[in-house]
């Protein structure tokens, strides 16, 4: 398994910009998700990517929110997700994506049903965005930032969640508020920077 992209659900797109900015990072893409409801921005390494989604208040299908994936974008549960690349070694569902073309699946982990942990999916493109020829990721982060080194990912019970991101180099988990914390390198493998985002206080929620 390799760490395809670390993702957070948000509020709202001003909230979404503003930690992109703040994090001193450049927008590389945004799209929106025709039948899941949401949106997002990515900001792309060329081994990992980092993405905010926010409800987009357009309808979800019945795939969707089966999945869990309403819930989370309206602040229930934790907001983080993983995404790998390769096999792995645990059980997974097979998620429907209303905007991927009929008859491709998104592997999502059984345990995503646990509102608790962090939605974890097998990427369906399985290339990291340097390798990726859909023209959307630009430049990337280059010439400042180019690779991951490390991302301490933070959450309330990473007990829970260790035997799931063990597989992944490059990631630790460890006790806190729900975010995490990315140092990265530049082309020649110097530590160029780091950011942190922590899950950011939502309006009142609804059952």
């Amino acid at each position: 398994m390799q760490l395809d992209h670390l993702f957070m659900f948000v509020p709202d797109e001003q909230i979404a910009h503003q930690m992109m900015e703040d994090a001193g990072l450049r927008v590389n893409y945004a799209r929106r998700h025709p039948g899941q409801g949401t949106r997002n921005l990515c900001a792309c390494l060329d081994d990992v990517f980092f993405e905010l989604l926010w409800a987009d208040g357009s309808d979800a299908t019945d795939e969707s929110r089966n999945i869990g994936l309403e819930r989370r974008s309206q602040g229930h549960g934790s907001p983080l997700g993983i995404s790998w690349r390769g096999d792995a070694p645990f059980a997974c569902e097979a998620y429907a994506a209303p905007f991927l073309p009929e008859g491709v699946t998104i592997p999502v982990a059984i345990a995503s049903r646990d509102e608790a942990l962090p939605f974890m999916f097998r990427t369906p493109g399985g290339q990291p965005p340097v390798a990726r020829t859909d023209g959307l990721t630009g430049n990337r982060q280059m010439p400042r930032f180019a690779h991951l080194l490390h991302c301490e990912l933070r959450v309330p019970e990473p007990s829970k969640l260790r035997p799931f991101t063990a597989p992944m180099e490059r990631l630790s988990v460890v006790s806190g508020k729900p975010g995490f914390h990315v140092v990265m390198a530049d082309a020649g493998g110097r530590e160029a920077g780091s950011f942190a985002w922590q899950a950011p206080d939502w309006p009142e929620k609804h059952p």
